[in-house]
């Protein structure tokens, strides 16, 4: 693999990454991971990896949370960025080959990283094998049935992303999770149509309604809550 190929694009724009990204699109995203998906737990000495840090914003909200963050991504540059914006650690590494020990954080953090690798449903188990036991998975990622628009808008020159994009199905996505010994604790859409449209309040009244039933699994991206089921416990033996 080289630094000019399709999986290294945004750490070729890593100095503009962020004036690219979608403002509405980014608040979105980080009130699901830690209002909706995390609001009720406590990150106060929680060790957690950012995975697919990009320009820092989730890893710059988990460390102002109280979290002790490690933010990966694929290129130099970007963790770099993230490490000075946040304060956090930093890696440069593949999310599908981890330079990390099993077990080693509470809660792993991924935002539309997934998509951008060429074995998502192995990063889906990577992710998994770095989290301890009972430890949480909190990820968003666009839905694959908005993949064939996305490359026709990408083809139309709409949009200004030319990275690897492997777009994952719901069930599929699910599957993953299941084969890497997590639970599925909420598994729910956002964004119910192309956030550059607008219409944020009907957006918002439609995910309040649709989120969690079948239409939630038409929407353009899909947040998904996992635990990584531990041990099995024998039960204590009874006195004779």
């Amino acid at each position: 693999m080289t630094h000019q190929s399709r999986e290294y694009f945004y750490e070729s724009i890593a100095e503009r990454f962020e004036g690219l990204d979608h403002p509405a699109d980014l608040r979105r995203r980080l009130s699901v991971v830690f209002d909706e998906c995390l609001g009720q737990t406590s990150l106060s000495g929680k060790r957690m990896l950012d995975a697919g840090c990009g320009y820092g914003a989730f890893s710059a909200a988990a460390m102002a949370r109280g979290a002790a963050v490690v933010s990966v991504d694929l290129g130099q540059r970007l963790v770099a960025r993230t490490m000075a914006r946040a304060g956090s650690r930093g890696i440069a590494a593949d999310a599908c080959h981890l330079a990390v020990r099993d077990e080693s954080f509470d809660i792993v953090i991924s935002s539309e990283m997934l998509e951008h690798t060429p074995t998502p449903l192995r990063a889906v188990g990577e992710l998994a094998r770095v989290l301890r036991a009972d430890g949480l998975l909190v990820l968003t990622t666009p839905n694959r049935v908005w993949q064939r628009a996305v490359r026709a808008a990408s083809v139309l020159r709409l949009r200004p992303f030319r990275g690897l994009e492997n777009f994952v199905a719901w069930e599929e996505l699910e599957q993953a999770c299941s084969v890497a010994g997590l639970e599925v604790l909420a598994h729910v859409g956002f964004h119910p149509w192309p956030f550059h449209l607008g219409l944020t309040r009907a957006a918002t009244a439609a995910e309040r309604l649709f989120a969690r039933g079948r239409a939630g699994r038409l929407m353009v991206n899909q947040a998904l809550v996992a635990r990584k089921k531990g041990p099995l416990r024998r039960a204590p033996r009874l006195p004779a």
